[in-house]
């Protein structure tokens, strides 16, 4: 039996994309934040919790988040979660994130109007490429430059 590890995230970019590139094998990393919203009922009020997820992109799709995505753009993020380990300082850390395998871009009006208008541009893990990188999430921590 197979598991499924598969994420859907609809929110606002937090920063803008980072792009670096993995020493020895060149792969491009591109990194950056996602704001999330859930509103909820509380008794008769509604409240919002906002969720900030890091998503990490690999390859082709690394190359073109940094080359169009920007703070405060409204983002469709599919992928799969992670759990990322490292030592700073002597102090174990973690955490998990996201690793990107298709990103759309939404459009303000589309996004303001529940998703009605069709804009939306969108890319994915493999956009202009023929190399599988399904792997590069699984890398080594200290492979990745930041």
């Amino acid at each position: 039996m197979g598991f499924l590890n598969k994420v859907i995230l609809l929110g606002n970019v937090t920063r803008n994309p980072e792009v670096r590139y993995i020493p020895g094998s060149g792969t491009p990393v591109a990194k950056f934040g996602l704001a999330v919203n859930r509103r909820y009922k509380s008794g008769n009020e509604y409240k919002d919790e906002t969720l900030f997820i890091d998503i990490s992109a690999f390859a082709r799709l690394a190359e073109i988040t940094g080359e169009y995505i920007t703070k405060g753009m409204p983002l469709l993020v599919e992928g799969r979660l992670t759990f990322r380990t490292w030592e700073q300082d002597g102090v174990k850390r973690s955490k998990h994130e996201i690793v990107a395998e298709n990103i759309q871009m939404i459009s303000k009006a589309s996004s303001e109007s529940g998703g009605q208008k069709s804009q939306n541009s969108g890319f994915t893990e493999n956009s202009g490429i023929t190399e599988n990188h399904s792997n590069d999430g699984d890398m080594d921590e200290d492979d990745i430059p930041f």
